[in-house]
């Protein structure tokens, strides 16, 4: 009798540290279970933010040019053929160079300054004047045809009667100038936006120095294209 109760004792402990085993088995795997699933998803979390900021990051970057001290902002396609950089810089050599703020069509610049303009333009190569650095003062001449053409390529069109420029020799019948070196470093900061109607817009602001930390004016450039060829339309 006491044998079987011993035995029927035994048993039931058997029974109740398996039960336990059993119980403290499930708590560990539930709670490592959620332990798991809470740590997945502030991983998942922060992974998310990661790849937003990475997205947003890799946005900006890809909206944004520089070239030297220059950035522009892009709300809009640049066209192959058009050289944002191009028209900032010209903007600065017409406000700098040749006291010109302001136009809102060729037929308001002033005779002597665009004639000069694209007399320096001539001889400046495939880029803008403040590229250009001339080793040496050079003595230059150049006829009307090639002065209006210029003009046109710059502005759209020559309405000008270049021959009342002062770089005019009348009894000669060509332009003469010593080639000034008006090379120099821009620091600007632009936006460039489709205005519609085959026109670009590229809102600038010029600064003084390369930290662009004082400013130097401001100007919005409106861009156009004639005969596959874009050019500096008007200036505010």
């Amino acid at each position: 009798m006491r044998n079987t109760v011993s035995k029927k004792n035994i048993g039931v402990a058997v029974a109740c540290v398996l039960a336990v085993a059993v119980c403290i088995g499930l708590a560990v795997y539930f709670t490592q279970g959620r332990g798991y699933q809470t740590v997945d998803g502030s991983q998942m979390e922060g992974s998310d933010s990661l790849i937003n900021a990475v997205q947003e990051d890799g946005g900006a970057a890809q909206s944004v040019r520089e070239e030297g001290g220059i950035s522009v902002t892009l709300q809009a396609n640049v066209p192959e053929a058009l050289d944002p950089f191009r028209y900032i810089k010209q903007g600065y050599e017409l406000k700098n160079f040749m006291a010109i703020t302001s136009f809102s069509s060729a037929e308001e610049l002033p005779v002597s300054a665009v004639v000069q303009y694209a007399f320096c333009y001539l001889y400046a190569g495939n880029g803008c004047l403040v590229d250009y650095a001339p080793a040496a003062m050079t003595y230059r001449q150049a006829t009307a045809g090639e002065i209006r053409a210029q003009v046109a390529r710059l502005f759209g069109s020559c309405p000008q009667n270049v021959e009342e420029s002062d770089l005019y020799v009348p009894g000669a019948g060509y332009f003469e100038m010593w080639q000034p070196d008006y090379s120099a470093e821009v620091y600007a900061a632009a936006t460039f936006r489709d205005a519609g109607g085959g026109a670009y817009t590229l809102e600038v602001r010029y600064y003084e120095d390369a930290g662009k930390t004082q400013a130097a004016g401001t100007s919005v450039i409106t861009v156009r294209q004639a005969d596959g060829v874009y050019y500096l339309a008007s200036m505010t």
